[in-house]
């Protein structure tokens, strides 16, 4: 509708009003005068608080011209009532407006962060069968995030992320820390590089408080069908098909803990038959009636489907993950499956 059409309608419900109390003759002893609250109400939803505060005015004057007409008792006091009730309508629309219109650009915000983080397409990446899947939190986004890219030697280059905290600040910085793995990702694949570059990254971000990011970060190299990995205060990735942790080397802290960082890479060659499973621990932090689902659980939902591609594979653990679950996901779930192509 155009605005035209919306003053248009928003004066004929005015006049409507006034109409009917002249037609009625005893309006003013009636409360007829309140209907005056149907205009204003539109033209605050419409037009904000100037088409409110207009419309309140007019009204009142309307109010008046029919008072001078049809005389209304106490007319002082009347007035002073509706001119209340009526500020309080279109006060209470436009807020109510406002209100919307902002929850409405954060979920297109949070839309637009979430497809950032966890992308709906996956890149080309040779010699290697990849999928994720990924759950957004009931907060619509807390900060879970996954990056598949290739590395400057050839290499797949596969981190998995969760900031600690919730919403869209969580989001946001979540965000950041990706676009900066994926930069560093052009230049270097070495996964405990890679999580080194992007902690001093963290640290020297412009007003960062308490900033903190944990991360896995794997490499494959198809040609030798290599597999390295480090860790950064993260849930270990998960070896396919036995589903034991791939510990790291040395101890580990999360991004943004500490200016230096003790990462060390570890390596192990794939079969064709096996992978690594990333995830974070919005996998493991479900519950059924009141109890965890734990890494004991995961790997019981995840033992049968180890034989399966990445892509069936991701997708079917998401489906038991949830399926177990007895209520709404409180936390992101993010699930990252890697295969040697063929296996």
């Amino acid at each position: 509708m155009s605005n035209a059409a919306r003053i248009a309608w928003t004066c004929v419900a005015a006049l409507a009003v006034f109409a009917v109390w002249m037609a009625v003759g005893t309006a003013g002893q009636l409360g007829l005068g309140f209907f005056y609250a149907v205009p204003i109400a539109m033209a605050s939803w419409w037009f904000g608080w100037k088409g409110g505060t207009l419309a309140v005015l007019a009204c009142l004057a309307l109010y008046v011209a029919g008072a001078a007409l049809e005389p209304v008792e106490e007319f002082r006091a009347a007035l002073v009532v509706r001119t209340v009730i009526f500020a309080g309508v279109a006060a209470g629309i436009v807020f109510l407006r406002e209100r919307l219109a902002a929850l409405e650009h954060s979920a297109e915000e949070l839309a637009e962060i979430r497809a950032a983080l966890a992308p709906p397409s996956l890149p080309e990446l040779a010699g290697v069968d990849v999928a994720t899947a990924f759950v957004p939190s009931e907060l619509g986004v807390s900060g879970d995030f996954y990056l598949l890219t290739n590395g400057p030697d050839g290499s797949t280059v596969a981190v998995v992320g969760d900031v600690v905290g919730h919403g869209p600040k969580a989001a946001r910085l979540a965000t950041f820390i990706r676009a900066r793995l994926a930069a560093l990702a052009s230049s270097t694949s070495d996964p405990a590089e890679l999580l080194n570059l992007a902690n001093q990254s963290l640290l020297e971000r412009a007003g960062r408080d308490k900033e903190l990011v944990s991360a896995a970060c794997v490499r494959f190299r198809s040609a030798d069908r290599t597999l390295s990995w480090a860790i950064a205060g993260h849930p270990l990735p998960l070896h396919l098909p036995s589903l034991r942790e791939l510990e790291p080397h040395g101890s580990t802290f999360v991004l943004g803990a500490e200016p230096e960082l003790e990462l060390v890479n570890c390596e192990l060659a794939l079969g064709t038959d096996e992978g690594v499973l990333v995830y974070t621990d919005g996998a493991t932090d479900v519950r059924q009636r009141g109890e965890l689902l734990g890494l004991d659980g995961l790997s019981r939902l995840l033992e049968p489907l180890t034989g399966l591609r990445a892509e069936p594979l991701a997708t079917r653990a998401q489906e038991a993950i949830l399926a177990w679950a007895d209520q709404t996901v409180r936390d992101d779930l993010c699930l990252l499956v890697l295969k040697p192509e063929g296996g």
